[in-house]
């Protein structure tokens, strides 16, 4: 079977003639569907042992298409496997005791693997399965792994006292976070393949924490060294994080006033993600952190249609419908354009209600643009309310938390 399925000729062939004698349809998204009178008839010719053998190589086949992250590179279609490992643990669930328990771990650490696909609906079901899988195991790696991705759930989705309760504490401050990151270091001075993961998540999340303080400088030198790895150990596969890296790169460029190589940076990435043919999904970030580099160059204009053209796009997440929002309001509100910058000013308004975890300082900028807006409409009264708005923000804001969270935001502030 393995050397079938490693062998796209064949497979395409074997598939061909299934298609030729109606065994399978053909989709026209190169799909296929066993057609169903032949199911049943492969289902009543099989002896019971022989079903469930069979049965239990279809959900291995399912849970081994699907790729781990840094070891295993995605490709366009691997969500097309999403359905068929779907399908294939749902006919499994009530069996998951019967399979070897080697076989059990090997699922649940794979679907913790395939949660990191969109969307909420697939990470529940995903983590759910994996909880399901292994439940009577005394595996206590397995079953922190799944206590992390239950918290990272409910962070996604707002609950943060689910968050709390899954892992048992959870903090907010960055200092803190810092330092936990600064604690921790490679065994040896020749760090394994997982510790240079380890060593690149540290340097990306530092870069993004100091520039979250305003340590810009110190930033940028964590966010070179996580950039770096990725360019080094060629045996690693970062496709899925050098997004991250970049948008945190050209930010803190941003904020160090260099735009011009906030620009650079995204286009680079822009072009190489075309160029290999990478999921078009993450696109939408680089553009809008691309468009903020532009509106830093006063290239008004091209920010603008950067940002509409991101702005038709369904499905957009939480951050960029945000950033989205804010810079068509910045737009806008310097082109004395006063209504639309009001109207994109309270879309971003409603978006950050949907981040609890911030300072408020974002929340004190937007209102005070709202103000700034409301006044030149001449709306005196509402301008004066979002004013006592303003100061009740400055007596909620704590030290430690999160200070520049949306690069160009500080400049704004300036510009107010």
């Amino acid at each position: 079977m393995v050397s079938l399925l490693s062998d796209t000729l064949r497979l395409g062939n074997a598939f061909h003639e299934l298609d030729q004698s109606s065994t399978v349809s053909k989709n026209s998204d190169q799909t296929y569907i066993l057609t169903v009178a032949i199911a049943g008839c492969i289902r009543e010719s099989l002896s019971p042992e022989h079903l469930s053998f069979w049965r239990e190589q279809a959900l291995i086949v399912a849970y081994r298409a699907i790729p781990w992250k840094y070891v295993e590179p995605t490709t366009a279609n691997t969500r097309l496997f999403l359905p068929h490992l779907k399908h294939a643990v749902q006919a499994f669930q009530d069996d998951f005791e019967h399979l070897p328990i080697s076989t059990r771990a090997d699922l649940a650490l794979t679907l913790i693997e395939a949660s990191r696909f969109p969307d909420m609906a697939w990470k529940r079901f995903a983590v759910g399965q994996a909880e399901l899988s292994v439940l009577g195991l005394q595996d206590w790696y397995l079953r922190s792994c799944i206590a992390q991705s239950r918290c990272l759930l409910s962070r996604i989705a707002g609950s943060l006292d689910q968050a709390a309760s899954s892992l048992g504490d959870l903090t907010s401050d960055l200092s803190a976070a810092k330092k936990l990151l600064e604690d921790w270091s490679p065994l040896n001075q020749s760090p394994s393949s997982m510790e240079e993961v380890v060593l690149f998540r540290k340097n990306m999340i530092l870069g993004r924490i100091l520039r979250f303080q305003g340590e810009f400088t110190e930033s940028l030198t964590h966010l070179e060294i996580a950039r770096k790895t990725t360019e080094k150990r060629k045996d690693l596969i970062f496709d899925e994080d050098l997004r991250d890296v970049t948008c945190d790169l050209a930010d803190t460029l941003r904020e160090l006033d260099d735009p011009t190589s906030a620009e650079h940076d995204l286009r680079t990435e822009i072009a190489r993600r075309d160029q290999s043919c990478i999921s078009s999904l993450g696109r939408s970030l680089l553009e809008l952190s691309l468009a903020e580099a532009l509106f830093a160059q006063g290239r008004l204009k091209e920010a603008e249609r950067l940002c509409l053209d991101v702005q038709s796009r369904p499905g957009l997440l939480k951050f960029e419908k945000l950033r989205l929002h804010i810079t068509l309001a910045k737009i806008r509100h310097v082109d004395s354009e006063n209504q639309g910058a009001l109207s994109y000013w309270s879309e971003a308004m409603g978006a950050i209600g949907k981040f609890p975890m911030t300072s408020g300082r974002t929340t004190r900028i937007i209102v005070m643009s709202i103000c700034d807006t409301l006044g030149c409409l001449g709306h005196n009264w509402l301008m004066h309310e979002s004013q006592r708005q303003v100061a009740s923000l400055d007596e909620l804001a704590k030290p430690g938390g999160i200070q520049y969270w949306i690069a160009g935001l500080r400049h704004w502030l300036e510009y107010l």
